[in-house]
């Protein structure tokens, strides 16, 4: 015998129906969808499931974010518009006579955090020979945010002194070094 359609109570039985109308308002008779057995389904993954452990799609979900928050580091801005250096004093409506001073003052500004970066760095490491390796970390991190400022403010005041916009990391070693 066919069972009643979802929702009405029929056939010769009267118990059976209305045990048949309870299960399936809780959607647990056999012929719905989702079948009792669904509900208590037992797999290997119930007993063994590392993925689920050490939460595999979190991980996974970190590791793009991580990637692409990388990517955007190491990939090279798109400069926002392409002029050359008179061109960039025209627009600003700066002469020869504002340039002097930003050279010697973004040369001072370098030198600066060049010198609270040694600082740091010997810090850092009088850290680590007393034991405490996380303030280590910390006195390299500090130490290495001091000298990528001092790196900025010395390779403006090289673009500034070259009169030349876009110059590379390569440009401003072959300065340093000779």
């Amino acid at each position: 015998a066919q069972p009643p359609p979802k929702g009405q109570v029929g056939g010769s039985n009267p118990p059976r129906d209305a045990i048949r109308q309870l299960f399936s308002v809780f959607n647990l008779y056999h012929n719905d969808p989702m079948a009792i057995r669904d509900v208590f389904k037992v797999s290997w993954k119930t007993y063994f499931n590392p993925a689920g452990w050490i939460g595999m799609e979190t991980l996974s979900m970190h590791h793009r974010t991580l990637w692409s928050a990388l990517k955007g580091v190491f990939t090279p801005a798109r400069p926002a518009r392409t002029e050359t250096f008179e061109a960039a004093m025209q627009r600003l409506q700066l002469t020869e006579d504002d340039l002097a001073p930003c050279v010697k003052r973004y040369r001072q500004m370098a030198l600066v955090f060049f010198v609270l970066g040694l600082l740091m760095l010997f810090y850092a490491f009088f850290i680590l020979f007393t034991g405490h390796f996380i303030g280590w970390g910390l006195g390299m991190a500090a130490a290495a945010l001091f000298f990528a400022h001092s790196f900025k403010y010395d390779f403006w005041s090289l673009q500034i002194k070259r009169r030349q916009l876009g110059l590379t990391f390569s440009d401003w070693k072959a300065n340093i070094l000779g």
